[in-house]
């Protein structure tokens, strides 16, 4: 029983020395010029990993119980817990349109609101205002899955072959099928380019 209380604590303290570093990071701002937050959040959480293993192997030094290959296996237990917890908050809170309904609401919490003034607010504000779309596509063009070019982004080798991986866990943890999927598109999506309407092919057909 000391033995598993003396280890809790170890990689508790491991995440502590991660996360706690990570959080002081983003507060000041550190890096804010790599735009996208879960990049950014990658490099701090490395950051404070090696900063915990620092701390660790000195801990390490001064008491002989603990070992070197204790230090890394706290430590990347460590990372693994602080990227979950990028993920599942900071992330999520930057991307959510869930966060982003919830949030609208907020602002008049004695007001009910119908679905088609929440789209419209959605459209307005999120789609419009914010301009999330335009920035999807910047994210995805830094990330590599789409390309720009003078008719505007197509999608990568890199990006076809993530949607086949999104497909994939799709099935496995039966998500919504209709984000990965073509069946879930209306069969002509006519999109409105330069006055005109394109008809946008299946994903992964090239324009013949």
């Amino acid at each position: 029983m000391r033995a598993f209380v003396a280890a809790a604590a170890w990689f508790s303290a491991a995440v502590v020395l991660v996360v706690g570093p990570v959080i002081a990071l983003f507060w000041i701002g550190f890096l804010h010029q790599i735009s996208i937050l879960f990049y950014r959040g990658l490099v701090l959480i490395a950051i404070g990993s090696l900063f915990c293993f620092v701390v660790l192997l000195l801990a390490s030094r001064k008491w002989p119980t603990w070992k070197p290959r204790d230090a890394v296996s706290a430590c990347a237990f460590a990372f693994g817990a602080a990227v979950c917890l990028l993920i599942v908050l900071p992330v999520t809170i930057d991307r959510s349109v869930s966060v982003f309904i919830l949030t609208r609401m907020a602002a008049l919490p004695d007001r009910a609101f119908t679905p088609d003034e929440m789209r419209a607010t959605f459209t307005e504000v999120y789609l419009g205002r914010y301009q999330q779309i335009e920035r999807r596509l910047e994210e995805q063009e830094i990330s590599g899955n789409v390309a720009r070019d003078a008719a505007g982004f197509r999608i990568t080798p890199q990006g076809l072959a993530f949607v086949r991986l999104a497909r994939f866990l799709s099935r496995v943890f039966q998500t919504d099928p209709r984000f990965v999927t073509v069946d879930g598109f209306p069969p002509s999506d006519n999109v409105p380019v330069r006055g005109h309407a394109q008809v946008l092919p299946p994903l992964g057909r090239k324009d013949p």
